[in-house]
């Protein structure tokens, strides 16, 4: 029996507003940072970055554990196997403590070496490098021991949401950032008001920000594992969900691998992306950057509808409901399609305010106006290479989205911005022109695998 669209749409808002206001929070949390870090200095601002992307790698290595687990997860739900449910949540915690503990390990003991490699340190002379490494180490070993919680936090959060608990991760991670905010103001500052009181106590600068982050872990950990337990689906107590399962463990990494390997591909393809405009100028690459961060703000809704879509059609197809399935997937894609374009085309209008905040000439000023205008041309492919994914990855097919992307990358948009931009002298619009023509060609690549259903029949 095919659903109406009322209850299907409303299924997926209920299920990906908590996860828009999500999105917005945790960026939030890196504004919050960097703007009370930034009373410190372009070097400690530079070395909280460089902490913060070697951060973004390592969540893309266990990636691999949180998002297979999460695709297995709904599908069990939908089959109502909940033994199989605190099965699963046991393998994945265990093996995200495990992780958390040797990461952990890994930033304290090499955590200084680790940053000297981001910042090409590493390979100067000693009296040529720069003090980046050392300040960024502050943080590093601070956030190492946090690790730990930060898995189990990530873990129990995607649990949590694909059993379609989408609104405790929301209160909890805003509550995580309130905390997160307040322990940065006090000891990054030793609660000092600027230029206005004493500082309480003797102000612990960057370490002081990593403090608070670690808080802000272990408060999300302990809750969000309180959330997920009490859930009606597993049930159960800390006990009662520890101990690997080997067969388990050895399905999830199957399935949670390619989403790894695709995340290291999106970053090598903006690391690419940002060495070719680099190419052309500091100001072609500056205009690019600010275009990027202005566009960032209309793809939450994308985000949402594509987790909301992945979790109600992973409960669809573990209940063995395909009709039902391709209700969901027929309204998500309408939705993002309708949502998506609408909201880049309001912040396209809106530019010219965000960037009297921006401090650039005239010319970068133009290009980036000129840049997020025409991702309203594009946003469509846009959309659908943000829901697709989520859509194959639901039934199982976590292997073509990471193919795709590597087709769309290397097969497409690196040489078209490399012939045009480089080759023929078109600069900056030229390397753009390769950027557009990637994700153009991967939503055409992806929608028409799309239609071949293989994600009806991959299941969990």
């Amino acid at each position: 029996m095919v659903p109406s669209s009322g209850p299907v749409r409303q299924r997926l808002m209920t299920l990906a507003w908590p996860i828009i206001i999500q999105f917005y929070l945790f960026q939030l949390t890196g504004v919050v940072d960097n703007l009370m870090v930034g009373q410190f200095g372009e070097q400690t601002i530079a070395a909280l970055g460089i902490c913060l992307q070697l951060n973004f790698l390592v969540v893309l290595c266990y990636a691999a554990l949180t998002e297979g687990g999460a695709v297995i997860t709904a599908q069990l739900r939908g089959a109502r196997k909940h033994a199989e449910i605190r099965e699963t949540l046991a393998t994945l915690l265990t093996a995200g403590l495990f992780t958390g503990v040797a990461i952990g390990a890994l930033y304290i003991v090499f955590g200084e070496s680790l940053l000297a490699l981001l910042t090409t340190d590493l390979f100067r002379a000693p009296a040529e490098r720069s003090g980046l490494p050392g300040i960024g180490y502050g943080y590093l070993w601070i956030i190492g021991l946090g690790l730990p919680a930060l898995v189990i936090a990530h873990v129990a959060m995607y649990v949590l949401q694909s059993l379609g608990n989408t609104r405790t991760p929301m209160r909890l991670a805003l509550y995580g950032n309130v905390l997160n905010a307040l322990g940065n103001y006090l000891l990054l500052f030793g609660g000092a008001i600027q230029g206005v009181t004493e500082p309480l106590f003797p102000p612990l600068g960057l370490p002081g920000v990593a403090i608070a982050t670690v808080l802000a872990w272990l408060f999300q950990a302990v809750f969000m594992l309180r959330a997920v337990l009490r859930h009606p689906a597993v049930n159960a107590r800390v006990r009662d969900v520890s101990g690997l399962a080997w067969q388990r463990l050895r399905r999830i990494l199957y399935l949670g691998y390619p989403l790894s390997v695709d995340g290291f591909l999106w970053q090598g393809s903006a690391f690419i992306y940002t060495m070719m405009f680099n190419r052309v100028g500091a100001e072609a690459y500056a205009a690019f950057l600010v275009a990027s961060i202005i566009r960032g703000f209309s793809l939450a809704p994308g985000v949402g509808l594509q987790q909301a879509a992945s979790i109600a059609l992973g409960e669809s197809l573990g209940g063995r409901h395909p009709q039902r399935a391709r209700a969901y997937t027929a309204m998500g894609i309408r939705m993002v399609l309708l949502v998506l374009p609408l909201l880049t085309l309001i912040v396209a209008l809106l530019t010219p305010l965000f960037l009297e905040f921006y401090e650039i000439s005239d010319l970068t000023r133009e290009r980036v106006i000129w840049m997020v205008a025409l991702s309203v041309l594009y946003s469509g492919a846009t959309a659908l290479t943000m829901i697709i994914p989520g859509i194959l990855r639901a039934g199982g097919d976590t292997r073509a989205p990471m193919v795709i992307t590597l087709i769309g990358f290397a097969g497409v948009g690196v040489p078209v911005a490399w012939y045009f931009g480089l080759y023929l002298g078109f600069g900056l619009w030229g390397v753009f022109a390769g950027f557009v023509a990637d994700e153009v060609v991967k939503a055409v690549i992806m929608v028409i695998y799309l239609r071949r259903e293989t994600w009806l029949r991959r299941l969990a």
